[in-house]
Order: C-alpha cells, then sequence, then structure tokens
C-alpha cells in the first residue's frame, strides 16, 4: 500500500479545519473522491472531539483497512485506540473485534507488519475485557509516588555530581531536574518544578506527568490547564496535516478522561484551536 502524499490546497484545508473553522469541512468535501480516506479519518476526528462517537466509529471502520496511507505509524495507533474507545461507549465490542481480526488477515496476507498485528491483538483484549486501552497499563494511572521519594536538593546534587558545569539558571538543567523528580521525587516537587519552568520547551511526556501528579494531589484544575497548554502546544499535530484534532490524547487514560466530560473536552478543544507558533506549516 503506498503512502498518500497530499496537495498543498488539501493541507490547507486541514489546517483551517484545525484551526477550528468546521465551515472547511464543506471544502474538505472537494477532495473526497481522490483522498477518501483522508477526508473520512479528519471528519472522523472531528466527530470524536463533539462526542459523536457513533459517526466517528462509523467513519473509522471505512479507513480502517488503509491506515497504511499514512507516513507516521502513530496515526493509525491514535484512530485504532479511539475506535476502541468508541466502540466501548457505544456497546459495539463485538462489531470492532470482528473488523480488527479481519484487518489481522488482510495485514498478514499482504505485508505481515508484526506491530500492527500484534497492536489489534492488544486492543481486541481490552473489547473483549470492556476495559479503555492501557487504563491497567500506564505508570501514570493512577500515579503513586516512590516509596522513599527523593527531595529535589537531593536530586540536584546528584545531577551536580555527574556534571558540575551544571548551573541552576540554566533552562535544560531545570529541565533535567524535573524529569529527574518524575522519577525519583515527590508529586509535589515535581508541579513546582512544571510550574517555574513554563515557557521553556517541553516533551509530550513531560505535561502528561505533569497531569497525572496534579491528579494524584487533588488538582484536577491545574491537571485540565496543563491539558489545554498541550493542547494548544500543538505538539500532537507533528505526523502530518490530517491530524487536525489531538487524537493522541485518546492514548493517555488521564488526558481521555477530560475527552469523555463534555466540559473538560469543550475547554481542550478549544486551546487545541490555538496555535503558539510551534507548528510549522508547508
Amino acid at each position: 500500500m503506498e503512502v498518500i502524499k497530499l496537495p498543498k490546497k488539501f493541507r490547507m484545508v486541514c489546517y483551517e479545519i484545525m484551526d477550528g473553522k468546521e465551515e472547511a469541512l464543506t471544502a474538505l468535501e472537494t477532495f473526497a473522491d481522490k483522498y477518501p480516506h483522508q477526508v473520512a479519518a479528519i471528519k472522523a476526528e472531528v466527530a470524536y472531539f463533539n462526542l459523536d462517537y457513533e459517526t466517528a466509529l462509523n467513519l473509522d471502520l471505512t479507513v480502517l483497512p488503509w491506515l497504511e496511507e499514512w507516513y507516521y505509524s502513530n496515526v493509525s495507533d491514535e484512530h485504532m485506540i479511539a475506535m476502541t474507545v468508541a466502540a466501548i461507549k457505544l456497546h459495539r465490542e463485538q462489531e470492532l473485534i470482528e473488523a480488527l481480526t479481519k484487518e489481522q488477515a488482510r495485514i498478514r496476507s499482504e505485508n505481515g507488519l508484526p506491530q500492527r498485528d500484534r497492536f489489534c491483538d492488544i486492543l481486541m483484549d481490552y473489547l473483549k475485557r470492556g476495559l479503555m486501552p492501557f487504563a491497567d497499563n500506564d505508570k501514570n494511572y493512577p500515579y503513586h509516588e516512590p516509596e522513599e521519594p527523593q527531595t529535589k536538593e537531593q536530586l540536584w546534587a546528584k545531577l551536580v555530581e555527574q556534571n558540575k558545569k551544571l548551573s541552576p539558571d540554566d533552562p535544560d538543567a531545570r529541565r533535567k531536574l524535573y524529569n529527574h523528580c518524575c522519577m525519583f521525587g515527590t508529586a509535589r516537587d515535581a508541579v513546582d518544578l512544571f510550574e517555574e519552568i513554563q515557557g521553556v520547551p517541553m516533551a509530550d511526556s513531560s505535561y502528561r506527568d505533569a497531569i497525572a501528579r496534579y491528579l494524584y494531589l487533588g488538582e484536577r484544575e491545574k491537571a485540565l490547564q496543563t491539558a489545554e497548554r498541550l493542547a494548544t502546544s500543538r505538539l500532537w499535530a507533528v505526523a502530518g496535516p490530517t491530524q487536525v484534532r489531538p487524537m493522541s490524547f485518546f492514548e493517555d487514560p488521564n488526558l481521555r478522561e477530560f475527552l469523555l466530560e463534555p466540559e473538560s473536552l469543550r475547554r481542550i478543544r478549544e486551546a487545541a484551536f490555538i496555535d503558539d507558533g510551534s507548528l510549522i506549516r508547508k
């Protein structure tokens, strides 16, 4: 199956939809004959973030056998996870199990991609158990502090011991200390450091770690505000223009809970419409 390269006019329509201009969905229809799977995937993403799981799942079922048309595998993973969530919410587990079984047969006959084959097995296991993906297999869900957490002062001393040139004013050094606090320190020290390094470029995982620790501390509003910041950062949009909504949020059990509640979903969706300048459009 060939990877599809989208023309600039198509990409520009995607960016308008990403910016919250849902009227651009009308313009998207002009590409439906030539790029039916990409159009369906975009419409599915919009439906997921409108809590219209019926429409989203129906669309994604048509896209499932064609997800190899995307260069980045995370696009297919995100859609397959979202499909699993929707199927469980709609009590359509058996239907999706049958679709994934058929997809496995196609993979094995056409190209034998072991990763995608195994991913189908993983998702079917969740469907059979009626359990949301990764709710039983995520270090941050639910988050627990280490049995003997170290203070940020202790962790900083260890970092300096390894590299005596580190300065507490260096953004990279502070980011390293934050990561160490997430692994070995207390939740309070971690989120305090997270707040101190606002404005320093951070990875998607840094936001997710902070969200888990805010929830552990009972600070749901701060967790939601951090999810809004992650949505605004558009770190989730790097794999291609058809990622018009933060579909990667479905992978994270903490973020997913925000997507399943109308008010927190509204806030995340609106935050995702704000481009902070991190997205380079070509």
